[in-house]
């Protein structure tokens, strides 16, 4: 038989086929119409005589027996056993007529399967959720993740092809193809379960959500899921549940995308600000002055013209000197001529290189206030240890003041005063420096070194995202820059109901609350779900 279509009925919320079906094994059909709730019903097991307990009473097909695990097919007046004693009861996380509120909508779960591939390694749990108002949904556990599921009632093109396909506008990825075998089922389900379920399964993803489509000789079963935190079932189910996943879930979102968004949008915020102050500060040249130092100047302070600073900013000193074989020290003073208040910077060069260099150093200051400024400038030098050949000229006094120091006593004289030293072979060992101040001048190191701090985030993101991807590829069976090639590990195969295939659900809950059936369950409540609209998500 040829694959089904899945359309959506407005008269009855289940499916239009094709052609005419038999009972049809797993996957589960399409879930009947949501009716009035109705009182829970127990009927005595007809294997073991134990209590059973109906939740969805009219829409329950098949039911298991908590005392022996017998299937039961509850449609029947006779309770035909489907299945005898399939296997030992099974703890289940979330029990069976646990209540939750998931996405506004309270569910009780009613049914639970542990479902395998083909190779019967990789197993995930299926609860089967209930609501009388919104019908049926999965939710599924798998490697501990959770995804809450529902069926899609439209027909959808390519569905179980190894292809990219696209759903209501959202572009899902092929990611597996393989087979879902029921291991084990508990509680009641709207098909008849059995453990001999068998079903040919695809799975494509657009994290958060999944598509998954099952089929067999008789129909084919689209669902789509979205992804669930751990957290969030702990809360609406009011359990412990631990945190115990166990690496990528297939549709998880990738939490280091953050890592790339993040420094990425830092970075053009910085961009941004630090061309936003080079058109409000471009850096003003206030005075440049050039000196000369000679061995003769230690300890003379040099001072440059006076200049004003028009507001507050910053204040960039540069200086710049050609040496060989030397080195040169400035302690540099920024002084308000008006204040007398001062600021500092020290800068020092050096060249012992074979040739002569110009060497560069500049220093930058917190703003200051506006004014006229002037600089003071105190040099050291390794020149102030170098000597000409001969004794340089100088005036007789001082000659004389020499002569006497290392020859005689004061107030002596020699033999022959000269009127003159004799003049130098050489003129004294000098240097000159040039000081240069700029007023409000752009700060690059800040952004530079936002930069490199972001491009080091921006890459340890990248470094997480794409072995988060890979491993999650993997479990498909499928390089992550060949996402066409087959899959080998069945990691999808969910059926869900959706729960009501109406395109409006108009009326609906004014229909149940307003139902004379004096068995309803008054437990349920139609107010809970009024603020849903048309569509059922």
């Amino acid at each position: 038989m040829g694959r089904l279509a899945l359309l959506q009925s407005q008269a009855t919320g289940g499916l239009v086929m094709d052609e005419p079906l038999a009972p049809p094994p797993s996957p589960s059909p399409a879930a009947p119409a949501p009716r009035p709730p109705g009182r829970p019903r127990t009927f005595a097991c007809p294997n073991c005589g134990g209590s059973v307990t109906l939740r969805a009473v009219g829409q329950s097909i098949s039911a298991t027996c908590s005392q022996c695990s017998s299937l039961i097919d509850v449609a029947d007046e006779n309770l035909r056993i489907i299945q005898k004693a399939q296997a030992a009861l099974e703890p289940s996380e979330i029990p069976i007529g646990a209540r939750g509120r998931l996405q506004d909508v309270e569910w009780e779960v009613v049914g639970y399967m542990r479902r395998s591939d083909r190779t019967g390694y990789y197993e995930w749990i299926e609860y089967l959720l209930f609501n009388p108002y919104r019908g049926y949904r999965f939710l599924v556990r798998e490697a501990g993740h959770w995804t809450l599921v529902k069926m899609l009632t439209r027909d959808v093109p390519a569905a179980g092809s190894a292809v990219d396909i696209t759903v209501e506008g959202r572009r899902y990825a092929f990611f597996s193809k393989g087979q879902a075998l029921t291991k084990y089922v508990a509680g009641e389900f709207y098909w008849r379960a059995s453990t001999a379920d068998v079903t040919e399964t695809t799975d494509y993803i657009a994290s958060p959500h999944r598509l998954m489509v099952e089929s067999n000789d008789e129909e084919i079963i689209v669902s789509e899921g979205i992804y669930l935190e751990p957290s969030q079932v702990a809360e609406a189910f009011k359990l412990p549940l631990a945190d115990e996943r166990y690496g990528p879930g297939v549709n998880q979102p990738n939490p280091h995308k953050r890592w790339l968004r993040v420094p990425l949008a830092a970075l053009g915020v910085a961009t941004l600000l630090q061309f936003g102050s080079l058109a409000l500060s471009p850096g003003r040249q206030v005075v440049s002055q050039t000196f000369t130092l000679t061995s003769a100047d230690k300890g003379k302070t040099f001072a440059s013209e006076p200049f004003r600073l028009e507001g507050r900013g910053n204040i960039e000193f540069e200086t710049s000197a050609e040496l060989k074989d030397d080195w040169l020290e400035l302690d540099v003073a920024l002084v308000n001529v008006e204040t007398n208040r001062s600021y500092h910077a020290s800068q020092g060069l050096e060249n012992y290189s074979s040739g002569r260099v110009t060497e560069r150093t500049s220093e930058l200051l917190s703003p200051v206030p506006a004014g006229t400024y002037k600089l003071l400038i105190d040099t050291n030098a390794g020149l102030f240890t170098k000597v000409p050949e001969t004794v340089p000229m100088v005036a007789r006094e001082d000659y004389l003041q020499t002569w006497l120091r290392n020859n005689g006593q004061a107030g002596s004289a020699p033999a022959s005063q000269p009127a003159v030293a004799p003049a130098p072979a050489n003129p004294l060992p000098s240097e000159t420096f040039t000081v240069t101040v700029r007023h409000d001048v752009p700060i690059w190191s800040n952004y530079l070194g936002a930069v490199g701090l972001l491009a080091l985030g921006a890459g340890f993101g990248f470094f997480r995202d794409r072995r988060f991807e890979r491993s999650r590829w993997e479990q498909g069976g499928i390089d992550e820059e060949a996402p066409s090639l087959s899959g080998n590990l069945a990691a999808g195969g969910f059926v869900a109901a959706a729960a009501g295939t109406s395109n409006s659900d108009s009326g609906t809950d004014d229909w149940w609350s307003s139902s004379d059936d004096d068995d309803s369950d008054s437990s349920w409540s139609s107010d809970d779900f009024s603020s849903f609209g048309s569509e059922d998500t």
